[in-house]
């Protein structure tokens, strides 16, 4: 099977890397284009994977094709390829619908959402399928994304939530740790803050081993470290009193944020649909 990818943003790196890695596939198995020729060729120099000219070539060599591009230039760039109708297009765009994408393309087509941390083969990515994707395609796509860790099926309706808990959840992670040892430090100069870092890690990495291996959940958790009237059970009611709002108003955030590039998505896409062939340079 061959493997599309147009871009290599973040996503686009991740996937290479990260299905590299899994030995899934062979580099060799990937057909990739970059608008900046550059960055494929760098990161050709370690997974010696195809370089494609231009996005169309990837198209017509391509069996399933990631599109790892910006939203707003997602459906502007569809549109300006021939997309052969036995194409199984993947997005792995936020603010595009499935119903966005077909009406680009009249063929097989996903909508996934990686994370970061797949380019370690963990992680959660998010998908979804239209009507189109035969059961065989169903398990080509998900044989690529199990490579790359777990894989949940997700509604349209539930995406942008979940989104929160999985791709954008590293980075919040990250944001929430730095501030965990920034406050440590403050409260005890005599500690260095990359020894703040580095016992973070640790701990996260501890913590997550034995919710995994040993199959606890959070409250299972708790209750083995925080002992009634203990330090951590105080620290529990502290952050008890002040995360839910802070958690409230991220995803509310969120849900704006993703909210207004649907919304754009949507003007895009309807801006295009209402012009007339005059207008379009069809006839004049």
């Amino acid at each position: 099977m061959n493997i599309g990818i147009i871009g290599l943003g973040n996503m686009g790196q991740m996937l290479v890397k990260g299905l590299c890695k899994s030995g899934m596939i062979s580099p060799r198995d990937l057909i990739v284009y970059n608008r900046t020729a550059e960055k494929a060729t760098a990161l050709r120099q370690l997974y010696p994977f195809q370089v494609a000219e231009c996005a169309q070539t990837v198209c017509q060599k391509a069996d399933i094709l990631f599109l790892c591009t910006k939203p707003l230039d997602m459906l502007p760039l569809l549109r300006e390829l021939s997309l052969p109708p036995h194409l199984h297009l993947v997005s792995v765009a936020a603010g595009v619908s499935l119903a966005d994408l077909e009406s680009v393309h009249s063929g097989p087509v996903s909508k996934v959402i990686p994370t970061v941390t797949s380019e370690e083969n963990r992680g959660v990515s998010l998908y979804m399928n239209n009507a189109k994707v035969t059961p065989s395609e169903r398990a080509a796509l998900l044989q690529l994304l199990e490579a790359l860790g777990t894989v949940e099926e997700i509604t349209e309706a539930a995406i942008e939530t979940a989104t929160i808990l999985t791709s954008s959840a590293p980075g919040l992670i990250a944001g929430i740790l730095e501030e965990f040892a920034q406050a440590a430090v403050r409260h005890t100069p005599e500690l260095e803050l990359d020894s703040a870092r580095r016992m973070l890690v640790e701990t996260m990495i501890g913590t997550s081993l034995l919710l995994e291996r040993q199959g606890l959940g959070f409250d299972q958790l708790i209750e083995r470290v925080a002992t009634k009237g203990g330090i951590t059970q105080e620290g529990l009611s502290v952050l008890g009193r002040t995360l839910p709002r802070a958690f409230d108003d991220l995803l509310h955030m969120t849900t704006e944020k993703h909210t207004l590039l649907k919304q754009l998505v949507r003007r895009q896409n309807d801006s295009h649909t209402s012009k007339t062939p005059t207008q379009k340079g069809e006839s004049q």
